[in-house]
């Protein structure tokens, strides 16, 4: 009787084992997916970007393309990669999309650092996307110059990161640029959940919005 219940207990071993290597699996093929969803959108509106600039300055265009062919060659194996990176990588592509917004003449912003905490991981293009939609579509209409800030702190065992502007709360927003806009907030929780057991949160002011990612510093900040 004990010789059998010791198979069964192995049989049940075994059998967890193979569930868990199968959740492992498809938990990596639906960040692959996400991943591959994030990497042409971000890909495509820098372009838009650059198409908008060829009609008003052609040489400043110019410059742009350049500027973005060597973002891409620095940073195309990241952008493939289902990994968490350093909190300083994004923050790099961050200012690199901000320099590459800047060279438009039309967009007026500030933008604010306050990085109080930065050794921690988190999924590549988590952040710069909601910087992004602060850009594009929260301070874009706003008469006057806008401000767009990031910072992070620990909080209670957290690491959180906040995004805000002084825009419009995408009142100005059309029905694509409101679906679109949707689109990534969503893939961006689904894939701070699924890296590093994380949340992200909206809250819209009005007169801006605020964009709060909070990621758990056993899952963000081991930096290993």
């Amino acid at each position: 009787m004990k010789m059998f219940w010791n198979n069964d207990k192995k049989k049940i071993a075994e059998l967890e084992a193979q569930l868990a290597c199968k959740d492992e699996q498809l938990k990596e093929l639906e960040m692959r997916v996400m991943q591959n969803q994030i990497r042409p959108h971000f890909i495509f509106n820098m372009l838009l970007c650059i198409k908008e600039l060829c009609m008003e300055d052609p040489k400043l265009a110019t410059k742009a393309l350049q500027y973005f062919a060597h973002y891409l060659r620095t940073n195309l194996e990241s952008l493939s990669s289902t990994e968490c990176v350093p909190f300083e990588q994004e923050l790099e592509c961050i200012r690199q999309y901000v320099a590459l917004e800047k060279m438009d003449p039309a967009c007026r912003f500030r933008m604010d650092y306050d990085i109080q905490y930065a050794d921690f991981k988190l999924p590549l293009f988590t952040v710069q996307p909601m910087v992004e939609n602060a850009i594009r579509h929260g301070i874009s209409v706003r008469k006057g110059n806008g401000v767009v800030s990031v910072s992070t702190a620990l909080e209670e065992g957290n690491v959180v990161i906040v995004v805000a502007d002084n825009g419009s709360g995408y009142i100005s927003e059309t029905r694509q640029q409101s679906e679109n806009r949707h689109v990534g907030i969503v893939n961006t929780k689904e894939r701070l959940r699924l890296f590093c057991d994380g949340e992200l949160s909206i809250v819209n002011m009005g007169h801006g919005t605020i964009v709060r990612i909070t990621i758990p510093l056993k899952n963000g900040g081991d930096r290993g």
